[in-house]
């Protein structure tokens, strides 16, 4: 029998319930009992920012001069296969407690500067990981142009750490969520995602499909707005929702 792949899973959303949690736990099931997973919730850990001491590159080489809760990830990186981030969009960007695990993850560079095979300057890299890594997301606006700061962000990010970037997971009009069946397509598509990232990255088109919009933008404002006016205006919410819901299981049959 072979050996099980390791998974690293950073989960960054602070609500609980949290729908970004469950898309992570979804594209988790989709890899099935193939892999071991080792999850950080980064809010509920001692992880101080990243001060730039450079002690890690000078006095004591691949140690950080902080001892707090990051050693816990860090050693689940050393020998992760797989390494996934979840979070909400906060402010087109990443919540304050993943940046700060992102820049603790200074510690994998060293001090000098070389021509990567782009061209482009990079820094040598410590402990020899390259794990698949994947973007999994959700934003309470509807469009799905509202990621793409955190997109190029996080590519740059996979590049700079020598990361594989292996697809991303992203969801717009996330509040949408708790109205029934609206998302059943969606969520069967984030499992056959995890699937997919067995085989060495999630396709393109498996990505296109999860973000692709179930409710119109007017609508999901609308919705939006409803439910923040009281229990009438919670009433018109559901409303819309079900009628958006009732298209989506039916849009097969059109």
């Amino acid at each position: 029998m072979s050996e099980k792949k390791r998974v690293l899973a950073i989960s960054g959303s602070q609500r609980k319930p949290s729908f970004t949690e469950r898309m992570l736990d979804l594209c988790i099931e989709g890899m099935g009992d193939a892999v071991e997973v080792t999850r950080f919730r980064p809010h509920e850990m001692k992880i101080a920012p990243c001060n730039s001491c450079w002690t890690c590159w000078t006095k004591t080489p691949g140690v950080c001069a902080r001892r707090d809760d990051f050693q816990q990830i860090l050693e689940a990186y050393k020998t992760a296969d797989y390494f996934l981030w979840a979070f909400p969009l906060y402010i087109f960007s990443m919540p304050a407690t993943v940046k700060n695990v992102l820049d603790r993850f200074f510690i994998l560079l060293e001090p000098g500067q070389t021509t990567g095979a782009s061209g482009r300057t990079d820094h040598p890299r410590r402990f020899g990981r390259s794990p698949r890594t994947v973007l999994v997301s959700s934003c309470g606006f509807p469009e799905i142009e509202n990621f793409d700061l955190l997109r190029a962000h996080f590519r740059a990010v996979c590049h700079g750490f020598g990361w594989t970037w292996a697809g991303e997971i992203l969801i717009s009009a996330a509040g949408a969520a708790n109205v029934p069946k609206l998302f059943d397509r969606k969520y069967e598509q984030i499992r056959s995602a995890g699937a997919e990232l067995l085989s060495g990255a999630i396709r393109e088109e498996t990505t296109r499909s999860i973000a692709a919009p179930v409710i119109a933008a007017e609508d999901y404002r609308r919705m939006a707005n409803a439910a923040f006016s009281g229990w009438l205006g919670s009433a018109r919410a559901v409303a819309i929702g079900m009628k958006a819901a009732w298209k989506e299981t039916h849009r097969d049959q059109r």
